[in-house]
């Protein structure tokens, strides 16, 4: 027979093992199973020609790549653009977006690659030599929704 002690200790480890376990599962479920809007405000554009370019990234690997997770194009009629994207996962996130002010599908440069028209990241990074690095501009999504705003430069 288990003594008294011995009897407690074990119901104590069984009731806290549980414990741990439920908050465990709810916190891995909040994390992995939430879906979110996504509001991107893009501001700064200096006129109201042309289109914004957004694009979404969703991991380091494929920031900045060819085959962002959420793209759009969207015409420019003031000097605000906002675009809403629905049931996205939760996660981490980065945005990036330019003016395409003359509708030719393409980042304008000068001579030396300097972007002639704007541009702009999430959390509002500015760049100095290269592409912002992913940890400057990532964002977690992990509610019902998420606003993003970035002023273009």
């Amino acid at each position: 027979m288990l003594s008294s002690h011995v009897r407690i200790a074990v119901s104590l480890a069984y009731i806290i093992s549980s414990f741990v376990a439920v908050i465990f599962v709810r916190a891995i479920l909040a994390q992995s199973g939430g879906q979110a809007t996504v509001i991107v405000k893009v501001t700064g554009l200096r006129s109201e020609t042309g289109q914004v370019k957004i694009a979404v990234f969703n991991s380091s690997e494929k920031w900045l790549g060819e085959q962002p997770i959420y793209s759009s194009t969207i015409n420019v009629d003031s000097q605000t653009v906002t675009w809403r994207i629905n049931d996205v996962p939760y996660g981490d996130y980065g945005v990036a977006v330019f003016h395409d002010e003359n509708s030719n599908g393409k980042m304008d440069k000068n001579v030396l690659g300097i972007p002639l028209e704007p541009y702009g990241f999430s959390n509002n990074v500015r760049i100095t030599f290269g592409p912002p690095k992913w940890e400057e501009a990532k964002f977690t999504v992990n509610g019902s929704t998420a606003e993003v705003s970035i002023g273009v430069k």
